[in-house]
């Protein structure tokens, strides 16, 4: 049985009256002109659609870092982006910008926030099973709010901790440190909190074993969630407390397991899903709802793998016995058979392995003690024959060369001579050769550069003209909506048509951008969008300064790549494209709401091979985040 988590990021307390709070920022952020001000009150919208709507909240983020010149205000903004991509599953995207949250604060010497922020990283290190490095960073930063007499954080801290030690199974020291989390949060009467440390602790001492303490603290915890209408907390309770029921009372576990997959579903909540699933599904196999339980072991098996994965199989072979389908009880009894088969036989073969290295270890050192009294044998014969070799081959040249004087020595001189001549004409002729080949590699060396240009080319640059002309055509059924925008038509058309004649005349492939990286970025952008079908969104949080104008080519060609991708493959509707400068770094992130991918499998593409080229081209660092049905975010480091 697995039991959720709940992981602690600094996060505020919203009261009642959050909707009209919403709608009267909503008003304030349309009316003002003050860049300032405007940021202000999108952060603030930002954070108060956190826990409710998770997809507005990262757009007024995105918005506020827009608008913000102001170092604390734009550190703030990281961290809340960062928060967001952190509660969307995106480890990666959200470790970044805390790390720059992380660095604004260190540079504005600002110890409190930086700790604070400790905490967040901490989270993440916690989500990655990193415990030791979890506990490390979450210690320091409570020794810093113990130090400050900020009880708060401190026990924020004090959670998290006790989630890691938990993890590393080491029950009493997590149940510690959650218990004195707990305290600190009833004193100064922090529900919201309270919600958060009380089923962490309800699973610590389940996994100790002791249940009654555990069915108190999750009653307790379910109690607060319903009272503040919490759904996200909710869901994980209602898990938990299902899985504790599980094999002690099937209609109490199954009324929590419903509950908790109803909240998953409706909050789009995938992690952990998957136990909810299986487990529900043998709840629905036990009353013999088959098929509700087969829908269920069967989406299942989609996320679960190893020995769970065999059980479900057995879990799927007997609800379709249940429905008299024999072909496909047979099929999933093969399966389970195989898949028992072959984690049983990786673990015999450890055990043969081991057996198998001491055998060879007791083996080798007897070899080893025959092989020097048979090396000792072999070397005296092989230095005996050796030398009668030696004097059979010296007798031998010497007869030879005897027999050469008496014959040649006539015609020595001449002989002589005719072979430094010979010798001379073949060391020209090999010079000569080798010259010629050097030539043929060369030219053929040019050929396949030359080549490789105009496909890259033709694929990254002509391929999203071609693309971007596609959606037009596609986006207009009438032919008003197609006469309204015939003159952009007939632009991107030339437009493709100067590309096509640039490579036929052997011109530049590269062709210059004139207006800088960001402004091209921003015209390609806004011909993309004008066909309706996707919105494309360029931000410049802080670049001021070009680079040399063949890596602006390149890493144009790269953008172009992307928005075709999220063209021709993602589905998107919306692309953000964020410029930013750190550290003499040039920070791209292209991030879109399409149906991602699986980037274990989707590699081997032309269009990410030559993303992946151009950057290495580029000295740059090259970051793919993407999983299915939740967008893809890439992300571009490169020297300036």
């Amino acid at each position: 049985m697995r039991s959720i988590i709940i992981f602690f990021l600094l996060f505020p307390v919203y009261l009642l009256g959050q909707n009209a709070q919403i709608d009267s920022l909503s008003n304030a952020f349309k009316k003002t002109t003050d860049s300032y001000t405007k940021a202000k009150i999108a952060l603030q919208l930002a954070k108060l659609h956190e826990r409710v709507d998770l997809a507005k909240a990262k757009m007024y983020a995105y918005q506020a870092l827009n608008f913000t010149t102001n170092d604390s205000l734009k550190a703030e903004t990281t961290n809340e982006i960062g928060r967001l991509h952190f509660f969307t599953g995106k480890l990666d995207s959200a470790s970044i910008y805390f790390e720059k949250t992380k660095n604004t604060f260190t540079v504005l010497k600002d110890s409190n926030r930086v700790a604070s922020v400790n905490i967040s990283l901490g989270a993440i290190y916690l989500r990655n099973g990193d415990y030791k490095k979890t506990i490390a960073t979450l210690t320091e930063s409570a020794s810093f709010f113990e130090n400050h007499d900020d009880e708060l954080n401190a026990a924020k801290c004090y959670s998290n901790i006790a989630s890691a030690f938990a993890e590393l199974e080491n029950y009493d020291t997590a149940i510690t440190y959650s218990e004195k989390a707990l305290r600190i949060f009833s004193a100064n009467n922090l529900v919201q909190y309270e919600l958060i440390t009380l089923p962490n602790l309800a699973t610590q001492y389940f996994k100790k074993g002791d249940t009654i303490k555990a069915i108190g603290y999750y009653n307790k915890a379910e109690t607060l969630a319903e009272n503040l209408s919490n759904k996200r907390s909710l869901s994980m309770i209602y898990n938990n407390l299902g899985n504790l029921y599980l094999d002690s009372d099937s209609e109490k576990a199954k009324t929590y397991l419903e509950k908790a997959y109803v909240l998953k579903n409706e909050l789009n909540l995938k992690s952990g899903i998957e136990v909810t699933e299986s487990n529900l599904g043998y709840l629905y196999l036990k009353n013999k709802e088959y098929a509700k339980a087969i829908s269920l072991l069967q989406k299942a098996t989609h996320t679960i793998k190893g020995k769970q994965l065999a059980i479900i199989y057995t879990y799927l072979k007997d609800a379709y016995e249940g429905l008299d389908n024999t072909a496909k009880a047979l099929e999933f009894s093969e399966k389970s058979r195989v898949l028992n088969d072959s984690l049983l036989s990786a673990e015999h073969q450890n055990i043969i392995l081991d057996i198998q290295a001491k055998y060879e270890s007791e083996k080798n050192e007897k070899q080893i003690i025959q092989l020097q009294s048979d090396n000792l044998e072999a070397n005296y014969k092989r230095k005996k024959n050796r030398n009668l070799l030696f004097i059979a081959l010296g007798i031998l040249a010497i007869t030879l060369f005897v027999v050469y004087i008496l014959l040649k020595n006539a015609k020595r001189k001449r002989i002589i001579l005719a072979q430094n001549n010979t010798i001379k004409q073949q060391e020209f002729n090999q010079v000569l050769k080798a010259k010629e080949l050097e030539g043929i590699d060369a030219i053929l060396t040019a050929q396949e550069e030359e080549r490789s240009d105009i496909a890259a080319d033709l694929h990254d640059n002509l391929g999203s003209k071609i693309a971007t002309l596609k959606l037009y055509v596609e986006n207009y059924d009438t032919a008003e909506d197609f006469y309204s925008y015939y003159d952009k038509l007939k632009l991107l058309i030339n437009d493709t048509y100067g590309e096509i004649r640039a490579i036929s005349k052997n011109k530049f492939f590269g062709a210059r951008i004139d207006k800088g990286l960001i402004a091209s970025t921003k015209a390609i952008a806004n011909q993309i969008s004008d066909t309706k079908k996707l919105t494309i969104k360029v931000i410049n949080v802080d670049v001021n300064k070009r680079l040399e104008n063949a890596a602006e080519i390149q890493i144009f060609r790269i953008i172009q790549e992307l928005l075709t991708n999220s063209i021709k493959h993602a589905n998107a509707s919306e692309v953000i494209i964020q410029f930013s400068e750190e550290n003499n770094i040039l920070n791209i992130i292209v991030e879109d709401n399409g149906k991602g991918f699986d980037i274990t499998k989707n590699t081997t593409g032309t269009g990410l091979i030559n993303i992946e080229k151009r950057v290495e081209k580029l000295n740059g660092e090259l970051v793919i985040d993407s999983t299915l049905n939740n967008g893809t975010t890439v992300i571009l480091n490169i020297p300036m």
